[in-house]
């Protein structure tokens, strides 16, 4: 007789190593080995960050790559994600994406452009210059 193994259950994300809790404001260049969950307000650079959570009340202004990303909160700035980029409901997102892997929920407002990488190491340029004109391809 043989038994088949149970399927796995999901793998929970591991606990964060830096918080910036609720109420908290930090402006400045926040260098993390890691998860980061910023669940106040953050603007500036984050350097070395491999999971970034933006938790429901967090709001960061900040261009970031990371290897991935939970958004539930609000975000103003531009992603890279090596890996997953996961938008929950209720989330706000004012930037550019560029994952291998984008999941948004419904009820998620984004606004901006999305790019799916390849392979985790594609370098990707992400436009932030908004006052250029679009070319469009001509029949």
């Amino acid at each position: 007789m043989k038994f088949r193994s149970r399927p796995q259950a999901p793998e929970a994300p591991p606990p964060a190593h830096t918080v910036i809790g609720v109420g908290a404001n930090f402006r400045g260049t926040l260098m993390v080995s890691g998860t980061l969950r910023i669940d106040g307000e953050f603007e500036g650079d984050i350097l070395r960050c491999e999971r970034l959570e933006i938790g429901e009340h967090g709001v960061m202004r900040s261009d970031v790559e990371v290897k991935e990303a939970m958004i539930e909160g609000r975000v103003y700035g531009n992603i890279r994600a090596l890996g997953n980029l996961e938008m929950k409901s209720g989330a706000r997102v004012e930037g550019d994406v560029a994952a291998m892997s984008v999941v948004i929920e419904q009820g998620v407002f984004y606004t901006g452009r999305c790019t799916m990488l390849e392979h985790g190491v594609d370098a990707v340029e992400l436009d932030t210059d908004r006052t250029r004109p679009r070319e469009y391809a001509r029949d």
